[in-house]
């Protein structure tokens, strides 16, 4: 819950961040948001596997990690949630849509790319529909093609579905026939060449292909150019979107704009008026075509390239200052994260060299939130952030603290809304921590929108060392066991000599003011019982005599099993009417046992101590040796046979 006078916030959920489209909504949303005194939390889904797909096997693929980052809305207590529900988890199999939206949070929502009807929400959306079909128009009328492919987007996907009606609308009115074969299925990304392929190899002769966005036109320059096909010449080519790549192709990109600015405009407005209690409705933004030489149309260029205009000039010089701006970065980075990933041993070491590396890159503020223990997600699943996440870094320029396991807030309770002192809203990009199956939290920083690409790959990095820390504290905690295992006897659980060697001296450094007694004992005629009754009545009897003599010398003193009827154990005591009590002790708990006990057998114990001072003693075998000897007397007088 908010505390009085907190700030409004609003949540911008964005996926397939490495494509254009995004690109630009989360850039000009920033912009937009930069000067309203509102909160902006933003949730990037920043798939990869997209064009990595000769590369990455499908097993490989942990991008379905994404769709987990979308809950985090629920945590960060937003009134109002700006949704590009066209770019979420679009290249998830195993993970629709539809199961991303059904888990975010019940609040107002304003939903792009998607007119489908949504709970508590209005859409803000493209006119896609009469776009494509004035695009496919032309290609129709102005140029007299007949034979024109679509090639699709994601399935199930609005914007995609809705310029593929559009496509079919000018085909049917001017009485063209639409085969299923000249339909080909894409992703949005540039990566479909083999889709591109088999769609011309099932069309031959075909004159153009309309492309539902312009990343995909990529793909079929590469395609054609392969081919021997010229682009506007041979064959017509067509995109949508009019993304910033499509002016700069190799001929022009004919397209259809989508006005970003606008749809950004649109969004931010209806957000803050929510915000204010005002009742906003559902948009469709026009979506003019745009005439270029990828159709076959001819275009005197405007652009002089003799005499460069001087916006260009500086845009070029801004580019080139961001490239080696990103390039320090990646350097300065890498070796941060070397340094790190040194502390993963210690999580509170390594989180304060996170902080310091995050100020040294100039960040203005950042939080790490970590779950309680990492959890491990299978493909198909879409599991809600865990309730149990909490605060573990907060960094505010050069100063930063780290919270310890007592101390962390939840971030349920509201962390962080409270924790800057400056108090002043922010703008936060979050990231997945998460290394393949498993997930670990989330990096929440305030920077400008010029830094994504560089916190994706760093966020990347800080996932694989807490992987990395992961691993290193499962490692010590498995060698704790094997070294526990190595001093301990893994039948009774007492030490083995190995154990009682190593913690005698021990024992004895810390009684030096009192009598201390080496014990040996010995269970009378175990390979009797062994022999007559079976292993499983001898491992009986070896851990019913540790019990007895355990409680005979106290939790306190070093007890070993030291072979396979041997004990031995040193304890302290004020007078030798104490170690006779010890003696009598054991003889009473095995009289006591034999008397209630069914067992065809009687479990007894022969004791020899000896006793000593801690400026007598050298080592184990010293003083243990002597009371050896006196437990060979004592065996003389055990019974012959322990057979009842």
């Amino acid at each position: 819950m908010k505390n009085a006078g907190q700030k409004k916030r609003i949540g911008v959920m964005v996926g397939n961040y490495h494509s254009d489209h995004p690109r630009k909504l989360v850039r000009r949303i920033w912009e937009l948001l930069t000067d309203e005194d509102v909160e902006a939390r933003f949730y990037l889904g920043t798939e990869s596997s997209s064009f990595l797909t000769d590369l990455i096997a499908k097993n490989s693929n942990f991008d379905y990690q994404y769709a987990s980052l979308y809950s985090l809305s629920s945590f960060d207590d937003l009134d109002v949630l700006i949704v590009s529900r066209g770019t979420l988890s679009i290249y998830q199999s195993s993970i629709s849509v539809d199961e991303v939206m059904e888990k975010l949070p019940d609040i107002p929502k304003v939903i792009l790319e998607d007119a489908r009807p949504t709970k508590n929400g209005v859409y803000l959306i493209a006119d896609n529909e009469k776009g494509e079909y004035r695009c496919t128009e032309h290609l129709i009328k102005e140029h007299g093609l007949k034979k024109i492919l679509f090639l699709t987007g994601p399935e199930g996907n609005c914007d995609s579905e809705e310029r593929q009606k559009g496509y079919m609308n000018a085909m049917r009115d001017s009485h063209l026939k639409v085969e299923d074969k000249m339909i080909g299925h894409g992703d949005y990304s540039e990566n479909v060449d083999g889709v591109v392929e088999a769609l011309l190899d099932a069309n031959p002769g075909a004159e153009a292909i309309v492309s539902a966005n312009d990343e995909m036109c990529i793909a079929i320059y590469r395609v054609c150019a392969a081919r021997g096909l010229v682009i506007g010449r041979d064959i017509a080519v067509t995109g949508f979107d009019n993304a910033e790549i499509s002016e700069y192709m190799e001929p022009r990109l004919t397209t259809v704009e989508q006005d970003y600015n606008l749809v950004c405009v649109r969004a931010v407005d209806k957000a803050l008026a929510i915000l204010k209690g005002e009742k906003v409705g559902s948009e469709r933004v026009d979506a003019p075509f745009i005439r270029r030489e990828s159709c076959g149309c001819s275009i005197d260029d405007p652009h002089d390239m003799d005499e460069i205009d001087p916006a260009d000039r500086g845009e070029y010089i801004r580019a080139r200052q961001a490239h080696m701006d990103f390039r320090q970065e990646v350097w300065i980075g890498a070796l941060l994260m070397r340094e790190m990933i040194m502390e993963t041993a210690d999580r509170k070491k390594y989180l304060k060299s996170l902080g310091m590396c995050l100020s040294y890159l100039k960040v203005d503020r950042s939080y790490i939130a970590l779950m309680e223990k990492p959890r491990k997600v299978d493909d198909g699943k879409l599991p809600q952030v865990p309730d149990n996440m909490r605060l573990r870094l907060v960094q505010e320029g050069k100063k930063h603290k780290v919270y310890g396991d007592s101390d962390a807030p939840r971030l349920k309770d509201g962390a962080p809304n409270d924790v800057f002192r400056d108090g002043k809203p922010g703008r936060f990009i979050t990231f997945f921590l998460f290394y393949e199956k498993y997930q670990y939290g989330t990096l929440s920083v305030e920077i400008e929108p010029d830094r994504i690409d560089f916190f994706y790959m760093m966020s990347l990095e800080i996932g694989s060392s807490l992987r990395h820390f992961q691993m290193a504290v499962s490692q010590q905690r498995y060698k704790a066991e094997l070294q526990e295992l190595a001093r301990h006897d893994n039948l009774t659980g007492l030490f083995n000599r190995l154990g009682m060697a190593g913690v005698a001296a021990g024992f004895v450094n810390t009684h030096e003011d009192r009598m201390l007694v080496a014990m040996m004992a010995d269970l009378d005629h175990l390979k009797q019982i062994n022999d007559t009754f079976g292993h499983s009545a001898g491992d009986f009897a070896i851990c019913k005599a540790a019990e007895i003599l355990r409680h005979a010398v106290g939790k306190s003193s070093p007890l070993g099993r030291t072979g396979g009827d041997e004990y031995m154990s040193i304890f302290a005591v004020d007078s030798e009417d104490d170690i006779a009590a010890v003696e009598a002790e054991i003889k009473r708990a095995c009289a006591e046992f034999n008397e209630q006990s069914d067992k065809p057998y009687y479990v007894e114990i022969s004791v020899g101590c000896h006793v000593f001072r801690a400026a007598e003693y050298e080592e184990l075998n010293s003083v243990m040796e002597i009371a050896d000897q006196n437990l060979y007397e004592a065996k003389k007088k055990r019974r012959p046979s322990v057979i009842r």
